[in-house]
């Protein structure tokens, strides 16, 4: 049980370059290969060998990982805004190739979903079984989400926090990616039950020099706020997923089912994974909630949280970004969009302040992706 409960929490732990040019061939090879696979650019871990009901089941529970708009007022923006957009103009076209390896209903690989969505980068999914992860065999780290990234070199990226901090440097500093992700090296620590895990103390900073920092943050604080509620994203908000989705027994089964439809399974791994996953992580949802000392009623902790996010927003910015979203509005609408379509989810936006930020949110991701869709037109027809 402990496995399963820190299992989102230890999600992609280090990021390292593939070594020797027979490996780099591979992960260019393995690039290739996924083209096979669903391929997006819309907004759409530790692992067992055991063909046992045990690996079967953990791994269904990994799934959901722990679980189950900017409308245009651009208008006025500051001229520190208008800086601030200018200093982050898209790669050229073709700088990047990405491919995310991801289970669709975890919220960090929807955080970084959102990211990449929003910035406008293509990107290909390979959804990865939960069971047997044969998809990331290539790979000695077995969680997800993993980023292959073929740039100058090809390099593997996990941790959810890591890959977002790392692309969006890219994305204004214009180094050599190998260069960035050098500056989010692992390092030992020990958790509160005494494992020895990885841990990156930085991950939240964007490797940034001072004049491009004036320039993406020109108020110091902009920048200690958006790191401030990332953080809060990861150690808090995100545990508070599980125990909402698995709340009732009809609850955990209808998670299940949304697990099943959107993930990759087979016939029979899909049978087991709803109905014996569901009835596991109804049990384990309650373990999580005496972990993470929630209430008695898991809802209000899930409504605080929105609100407390509402708050912090304020009511005169659209988003903590202020006109355009920042890494922290990202991935909070990353980790709540994991349960759309789930009793959690209506629920939280009945009864919590957070549907006007949400909607706009999903119009803000939405025009990227139709403002990248026009641009591609638009080549095609060169």
């Amino acid at each position: 049980m402990a496995a399963v409960c820190n299992a989102w929490r230890c999600l992609g732990r280090c990021a390292w370059r593939l070594p020797g040019s027979g490996q780099r061939h591979a992960a260019g090879s393995l690039l290739e290969a996924s083209r096979s696979r669903c391929i997006s650019s819309s907004a759409a871990g530790r692992g067992w060998a055991r063909h046992s009901s045990r690996s079967l089941l953990l791994g269904a529970a990994f799934a959901l990982g722990g679980t189950l708009g900017l409308y245009q007022t651009l208008r006025h923006r500051s001229p520190e805004q208008l800086r601030a957009e200018q200093a982050i103009a898209p790669p050229p076209e073709g700088s990047l190739q990405l491919t995310l390896y991801q289970y669709k209903t975890c919220p960090f690989c929807s955080k970084v979903r959102a990211f990449l969505d929003y910035h406008g980068l293509a990107y290909e999914i390979v959804e990865v079984n939960p069971v047997m992860r044969k998809e990331i065999k290539f790979s000695v780290y077995r969680k997800v989400p993993i980023l292959l990234v073929s740039a100058e070199s090809v390099l593997q990226l996990n941790d959810s926090s890591v890959i977002i901090s790392a692309i969006k440097t890219y994305l204004i500093s214009r180094k050599s990616l190998e260069e960035i992700v050098s500056y989010y090296p692992p390092m030992k620590a020990v958790d509160d039950r005494g494992k020895e895990i990885v841990e990156y103390g930085n991950k939240y900073w964007l490797m940034l020099d001072e004049k491009e920092t004036l320039r993406v943050y020109p108020v110091k604080e902009a920048r200690t706020e958006e790191m401030k509620w990332r953080k809060w994203v990861d150690d808090w908000l995100v545990h508070l997923i599980s125990p909402n989705v698995y709340r009732t027994p009809g609850e955990a089964l209808a998670s299940f089912d949304y697990i099943v439809r959107e993930g990759n399974f087979g016939t029979v791994e899909g049978f087991f994974a709803k109905y014996v996953g569901a009835t596991a992580m109804f049990f384990i949802g309650k373990r999580l909630k005496t972990r993470h000392h929630l209430q008695d009623n898991v809802r209000e902790d899930l409504y605080k949280a929105a609100d407390d996010w509402v708050k912090a927003v304020g009511r005169h910015r659209l988003f903590m970004g202020g006109n355009q979203p920042n890494l922290a509005d990202l991935a909070v609408y990353g980790v709540l969009r994991v349960m759309e379509g789930l009793e959690a989810f209506e629920d939280m936006m009945t009864h919590s302040t957070i549907q006007p930020w949400y909607h706009r949110m999903q119009a803000a991701i939405g025009q990227a992706a139709a403002s990248k869709q026009t641009l591609a037109g638009g080549c095609l027809h060169c």
